[in-house]
């Protein structure tokens, strides 16, 4: 019963929202249609792309200082190498080599070196001052990937101390670090893998003096060059089936199918409750809410002959047994409800069961009838 009555129910909803129920269906089914359109007529077409390897670039400093002042460790002409701190009087010049080269599956470039001993004045923000000397210079032409270029330098560490003094005794002092580099500066051109390259990069070298020795340290050398990108004449078709076809067609034909019940039910009356569908539904929830004032039994013949004081709605009903202080009886297989006070008795008989119990045609033209229970096979009969 509990299913009928949710049927009922949804059908008097969709009565009252049949426009909107329709419109939300077709934009739905439009959706799914879109869905399954795209799904089956425009196949995704992809190219294959073949990625080369990226072409890169070396650049590196060796360096190295010789021993000239006598010392108790190390003999005079002995050449310290790649180290990290020299000591300024017993190796007070620093050489070295910058050496560049490029790796590359194919190539024809032009690498034009230069190395600057440079003397600044910076901090995190700002420079506030340079000095530019140039101490090398190579150019080497039809270089081919892993051929190196080399350039030879040597930088005087204590004059270039003196130098960085002097600039700053003649400033008056300066905001930042005094800082001395070595700076390699690399132009190429050329062509590199089939594709025309320009460029220029730096790589530094770092002296940093601290009294009576010198740190040197060098920046990364490593550098990605380019990445190369062919484009195959290879040509993919991606299909769109599995969950991209079936979940648009499920909700396409979900949609009309609905669409097309709740119209057909439209059309022949059947969608909105009938007034005896909805007069059970309104008695069921009546007589659920005043379950507490009712009790079931039926009456003897005695009280059910007593003079009827007939009531409109069970709700009137209960009222009376209130005001009574008496309980409302159900007799469930009259369908009837009464309350019995003293020589009177108030009934309502459920207008559900009174629409259900119609028996026969309804007479056209006026024509009166009777009916006659049928116990010996008569017929029965109509009066004029």
């Amino acid at each position: 019963m509990n299913s009928d009555r949710l049927l009922v129910r949804a059908r008097a909803a969709l009565a009252e929202w049949y426009t909107l129920v329709v419109v939300v269906l077709l934009a739905v089914a439009l959706v799914g249609g879109w869905g399954a359109y795209t799904s089956l007529a425009g196949p995704a077409e992809e190219m294959n792309r073949d990625t080369t390897e990226s072409w890169s670039t070396t650049g590196s400093f060796d360096h190295s200082a010789e021993v000239t002042s006598e010392n108790e460790v190390y003999p005079v002409g002995t050449e310290l190498s790649d180290r990290s701190v020299y000591f300024t009087d017993v190796t007070p010049e620093l050489e070295g080599t910058f050496t560049y080269r490029y790796d590359a599956d194919a190539g024809d470039v032009t690498a034009n070196v230069e190395l600057e001993r440079v003397i600044r004045s910076a901090d995190d923000e700002q420079e506030y001052w340079v000095v530019n000397e140039t101490i090398a210079e190579t150019s080497a032409e039809g270089l081919a990937p892993g051929e190196e270029v080399t350039t030879d330098f040597a930088v005087d560490v204590p004059a270039t101390v003196n130098e960085s003094e002097r600039i700053e005794e003649s400033l008056g002092g300066s905001p930042g670090s005094i800082e001395t580099v070595v700076v390699a500066t690399v132009a190429l051109q050329g062509t590199v893998d089939g594709e025309s390259v320009e460029r220029t990069e730096q790589y530094e070298l770092a002296l940093e003096p601290d009294g009576s020795t010198y740190t040197v340290s060098a920046t990364e050398s490593d550098r990605d060059g380019g990445q190369q990108t062919e484009t195959g004449s290879e040509v993919t078709t991606a299909s769109a089936g599995g969950l991209g076809l079936i979940l648009p067609l499920v909700v396409l034909l979900g949609s009309l199918g609905g669409l097309g019940a709740i119209v057909a039910a439209r059309h022949s009356e059947r969608l909105a409750p009938s007034e005896v569908e909805l007069e059970r539904l309104r008695s069921e929830y009546e007589r659920k809410e005043f379950d507490e004032w009712i009790s079931r039994g039926s009456l003897p013949d005695e009280v059910r002959d007593r003079p009827r004081i007939e009531v409109s709605t069970l709700e009137d009903l209960v009222d009376v047994a209130i005001d009574c202080d008496r309980r409302v009886l159900e007799d469930e297989s009259a369908g009837e409800y009464y309350v019995v006070d003293g020589e009177s008795l108030y009934a309502y008989e459920s207008e559900e069961l009174e629409n259900s119990d119609l028996q026969g045609e309804t007479p056209s033209d006026g024509e009166a009838f009777t009916v006659e229970p049928v116990t010996d096979g008569s017929e029965i009969e109509d009066e004029e």
